[in-house]
């Protein structure tokens, strides 16, 4: 059986939804080819769930600092299975939004696992068979998956990864947690607020490696303060299980060995592409190590064939997921090509407080060359923080020596929030002291911004030719 489709769009996770909901807005006839389940990674085993986890922790480290203000509570218990089934109630119900805006949109859904025949196109197999699919343009959005470290013994003695920490059944009393990025962050605090016994072997120097240094620090020592165990320059070199614990041997940055024994062993040391079953080469498209290569319109080396999301293996996040989506399905379809841009992309790791980057790190600043300034904001100066019980962390902001915002990174309350209001700052090049000639709502958190900019104007005031023009016309 042949279909001839204006678009064939393979992977049903953000990139592709987006891609397809664009294409048929568009009038295209499209179709979408999904070998598991619609929703993708963000739906079912990645951003859904495990910020849903972290709400528990969240309100469970809530309840017990509630006599703070004033509420009398008597010791709260945890219910695990109670928070699986929120987690699943939650995926049901943006599932069910998904389900609602696909029917809108009309476009067909096919599940099976897709390969090429040719760049133009695709035999996927289904539970009844082997269907083939013309199409005039594919996009390819087939996401990622966990990477797995190369760790003698470790596949013998098991381990959970975000694909499957989820499920878990009973909530073990203690995890080792390969890896020291977000995911694992996140996961190791929460969990470690759930009363369990956490350790992190973390392979760099600090936490956040992608982070501002000072942001890093900042992380490392919340994470303590949750009683997470911290191991960085931790090279790990075997696992395996006794009766009732698994263990992982590994050499710390003293360079004696060490083992650590818990319950459970969770890696989180990153994601990879996940493009095995596409036979590549029969469409003439290329990859490296990273993920599909694109141009900068995200077209791969195959005339006919655009990639988008994790694929590409260009910030492995949902929302550029969902920005490159719409710009595949646009140069696909339309004459008039856009161009991806990446100079602007905020990110948040949703520890408590959270964790938001966007643009240059003070380091990256200084390789960059040229005059650097740097401006802090602490919570604990800001009083809706104060009247939150939030206080820890900061707001750094990173600047040319003129005042233009390079970058801005928060560990705070609300980071993921508050990055926003820099965004366009960032992106179009404005002085900090914008920030303190615009009006913020008191009391709110988005002052800490207002704050920042108010050290930059005080020291525009406080200039030497500053004050002498004002001497002049007093």
């Amino acid at each position: 059986m042949s279909n001839e489709y204006d678009l064939a769009v393979v992977g049903g996770g953000t990139a592709g939804l987006v891609s397809a909901f664009v294409a048929s807005s568009l009038g295209a006839q499209v179709v979408l080819i999904e070998r598991a389940r619609v929703g993708g990674e963000c739906l079912w085993t990645g951003c859904v769930p495990s910020k849903t986890l972290i709400k528990s922790a969240r309100v469970y480290e809530a309840v017990k600092r509630a006599e703070e203000f004033g509420v009398h509570v008597e010791k709260p218990r945890l219910v695990w299975g109670a928070v699986r089934m929120r987690i699943a109630a939650v995926r049901d119900e943006i599932r069910d939004l998904e389900r609602a805006e696909i029917q809108k949109a009309g476009f067909e859904i096919v599940q099976g696992t897709a390969r090429f025949a040719d760049a133009s196109t695709l035999r996927v197999q289904t539970a009844n068979g082997e269907r083939v699919i013309d199409a005039r343009k594919i996009i390819l959005a087939t996401g990622s998956k966990a990477r797995l470290p190369d760790v003698e013994g470790l596949q013998d003695a098991g381990f959970l990864t975000h694909e499957t920490v989820f499920d878990m059944p009973n909530l073990p009393r203690s995890f080792v947690m390969l890896g020291g990025g977000a995911v694992a962050c996140e996961l190791a605090q929460a969990f470690a607020r759930f009363g369990r016994k956490v350790t992190i072997l973390q392979q760099s120097d600090r936490l956040l490696p992608k982070e501002d240094a000072e942001i890093s620090a900042a992380c490392e020592k919340l994470l303590q303060q949750d009683g997470v165990t911290i191991h960085l320059q931790a090279q790990t070199q075997r696992a395996g299980r006794d009766d009732d614990k698994k263990w992982i041997e590994f050499t710390s940055s003293d360079g004696k060995t060490q083992t650590v024994r818990a319950d459970e062993i969770v890696v989180a040391v990153g994601k990879e592409p996940d493009l095995g079953s596409l036979n590549l080469a029969a469409a003439g498209i290329g990859s490296d190590g990273k993920g599909l290569i694109v141009d900068d319109y995200l077209r791969t080396s195959a005339p006919n064939v655009w990639a988008c999301g994790d694929a590409t293996g260009k910030f492995l996040f949902t929302h550029v997921a969902e920005y490159q989506g719409k710009i595949a399905a646009q140069n696909a379809l339309l004459p008039l090509k856009a161009k991806a841009d990446y100079r602007v992309v905020p990110w948040t790791t949703f520890t408590d407080p959270e964790i938001s980057h966007l643009g240059l790190t003070e380091d990256e600043a200084r390789q960059a060359g040229g005059s650097v300034k740097v401006y802090r904001a602490p919570f604990k100066e800001l009083d809706r923080a104060i009247i939150e019980g939030e206080t820890t962390g900061f707001l750094k902001v990173v600047t040319s020596g003129s005042g233009r915002i390079l970058g801005a990174h928060i560990i705070g309350p609300a980071a993921g929030e508050l990055i926003h209001s820099f965004v366009p700052a960032v992106r179009d090049g404005a002085l900090l002291q914008e920030m303190a000639e615009a009006i913020h709502v008191y009391p709110t958190l988005s002052e800490i911004g207002h704050r920042a900019g108010n050290e930059s104007y005080k020291e525009l005031l406080g200039s030497k030719l500053v004050q002498w023009a004002l001497k002049r016309i007093i």
